[in-house]
């Protein structure tokens, strides 16, 4: 059995994916897990222990955000990953204003809001130079591509939430931005459920292809280029318990190619063959 941990670290979205693997991933390297997620009974998987505790926590809700803190109040919580959010697809001209906000409601106002509600813990738990609070944030903070123009958005505005919270907390807190590439996860079926009647929307219209290419080119893209959670969570793990963790984590090759490609060439040509895979060119 595995001793009491002294310091403990709350993780966003933990039911799945990426968020599921950085439990185990925190736990092997010493830390205490707050896993969360909108319902505790989706957690009823993860191996029991006492650097394991389990709650619910919506980042939608302030009520809920406000009640876990109140429930971790007898942890030694230093650290924070902010994994929780989804992707919004589709071509910005067919989507809903109402979809745009949700998108943005989740990854961006549900960050922050949890953010600011366990940002005291840590401050009054955390030595300095021990706090730790990490935005998952995407390749796609930093590049667009098109016919995700909400889901960018939303990652290009946890970027700069997190350059100005790093520089806002520095010294005594380390902000970590992790900007992965694909993920072997549920993310990419979630993000279809996102789409609503989307698809109904652009019945006869130059996009009702498009949408089914861009699925079909997804998949052939987890299937070459996507990486395992479990390895992304253990580099993850590993550079927060460094004693100077990087301000950013690049994960996968795809992350790293289409990066340095997008800096190679000019942004005319990097648009241009954007449109040309995405099927956006005649």
């Amino acid at each position: 059995m595995k001793n009491t941990p002294t310091k403990w670290i709350v993780i966003t979205g933990c039911s799945t994916g990426l968020g599921l693997s950085l439990v185990k991933a925190m736990r092997e390297v010493g830390w205490g897990v707050v896993a969360t997620a909108r319902k505790k009974e989706s957690l009823d998987n993860l191996p029991e222990g006492e650097d394991l505790f389990k709650i619910d926590l919506d980042v939608l809700s302030d009520d809920s955000v406000h009640l876990a803190v109140k429930q971790c109040q007898h942890l030694r919580i230093v650290g924070l990953i902010n994994n929780a959010g989804y992707g919004q697809v589709g071509p910005l001209e067919y989507l809903t204003t109402q979809e745009l906000k949700n998108q943005m409601e989740t990854n961006v106002i549900g960050l922050h809001r949890v953010t600011n509600y366990f940002l005291p813990l840590i401050q009054r738990n955390a030595r300095p130079g021990e706090g730790r609070i990490v935005h998952i944030a995407s390749m796609l903070g930093r590049i667009t591509i098109p016919l995700a123009g909400a889901y960018t958005a939303s990652k290009y505005a946890v970027v700069s939430l997190g350059e100005a919270l790093r520089m806002e907390l520095a010294p005594n807190i380390k902000v970590i931005l992790v900007e992965p590439g694909a993920i072997r996860t549920e993310f990419r079926s979630t993000a279809t459920k996102s789409w609503g009647d989307l698809p109904q929307r652009v019945i006869g219209t130059r996009f009702e292809p498009i949408l089914e290419r861009l699925l079909s080119y997804g998949k052939a893209a987890d299937k070459h280029w996507s990486q395992d959670p479990g390895q992304s969570a253990t580099k993850i793990a590993r550079a927060i318990n460094l004693l100077s963790p990087p301000r950013r984590i690049l994960i996968g090759p795809d992350a790293h190619i289409i990066l340095l490609f997008s800096k190679l060439i000019p942004t005319s040509l990097f648009e241009f063959l954007a449109r040309r895979i995405y099927g956006l060119t005649r």
